[in-house]
Order: structure tokens, then sequence, then C-alpha cells
């Protein structure tokens, strides 16, 4: 079947568009989309995220109950730790490049495979932020929550984990204090 470009029917056809013209094109269009797309397979701007593996507790050297280990594997490990299950869609850019970006950020912020190499301090903060990021349900991301609806906490959950955050502070508060009494007056 042949068209014609342009031919307003008083004039013979001058380019024929064959369906072989049309297959080029396109046939040209798959390879450059395929020479672009394997090679960024291979790139990761965000460093070898997927290499960072830990085979150390979470919140190592917490005092924790066995429920707020298991909300947090079950809702934070993904981001918050180095033992990130990478579904295959991880694999596949541009996906995996916003992937490793949010697991980035969120080692980042709060890395639960290092608890314990945060000072007292640090993790005063972080369980400070933890508390209210999760009872105001911005933690775990809406958008995280879109493919991993069994992350999404209950609203006792987000109850246990802000009481065990607010407790875990407390019990740094005074395992510092007792290892930094303050001098009184009469014991100068």
């Amino acid at each position: 079947m042949e068209y014609c470009r342009a031919n307003d029917g008083t004039e013979r056809c001058k380019v024929p568009i064959t369906e072989t013209t049309l297959k080029r094109p396109l046939r040209l269009l798959v390879l450059s989309g395929a020479l672009v797309a394997v090679p960024s397979a291979f790139v990761h701007p965000f460093g070898a995220m997927k290499a960072q593996r830990s085979d150390r507790p979470l919140l190592l050297d917490a005092s924790f109950e066995p429920q707020v280990v298991r909300i947090l594997e079950r809702s934070c490990r993904n981001c918050h730790s180095e033992k990130t299950a990478w579904p295959w869609y991880s694999y596949v850019p541009p996906m995996s490049w916003i992937i490793e970006s949010d697991v980035a950020r969120g080692r980042g912020h709060m890395n639960l495979s290092r608890w314990n190499g945060y000072a007292p301090k640090r993790q005063q903060e972080i369980l400070s932020e933890m508390s209210s990021l999760v009872r105001n349900r911005v933690m775990p991301l809406p958008r995280y929550l879109l493919l991993h609806p069994e992350a999404r906490l209950s609203d006792a959950e987000v109850d246990y984990v802000y009481q065990w955050a607010k407790s875990e502070r407390e019990h740094l508060n005074t395992a510092a204090d007792s290892a930094n009494p303050v001098m009184t007056g009469s014991s100068r």
C-alpha cells in the first residue's frame, strides 16, 4: 500500500511512503532506546547502595521488645538499614535511581544497622524525630506505601512505636545523667 505526502490529487505522487519506509524509523527508535537503556542499568548515581549489606541486628545495644523490632523490620528496614530487600524493579532504570536515592537519604537520616555507632545524644534526636514522623504519618513515606501496603502502620502500632521511642529516650537520658553527675556546691 502506498501513501503520498502532501498530495492534493492534481499531481502524481513524488515521494511514496511504503510500509518499509515506516518500519525503518521505528527500528532506529527501538535500537536507540536499547542502546541507552542497557548501559544505564549499570549506572548507579548514588554509589553501590545494593552492595552495602550488614548481618548486624537492627538497633544493636538498644532496649526494645520483639514487637518493636517486628514493626521496624516490616516498615522501616528497607530504607533505614543495610538489610534492604531490593525488589526486581529496583534494578531497572530510572526506577533503580529513584529507589537508590530514597534508600541513600533514608540511611543518611537514620541507619538502624549502625545504631550503636551513634552517640547517645544523636540517638535521642533520632528517636524524637522518628516518633514525631511516625505519629504524624509522614513515615513510612506515602509513595513507599503504594508499592508496599504491608508497611502501613495501624493506629496501635503508631502508638506502640511512639511509646517505645519515648521510653528509649528516657532510658538514654537516665544513662547520660548517671554517667555525667552534676557537681553541686557542697561536693566541691
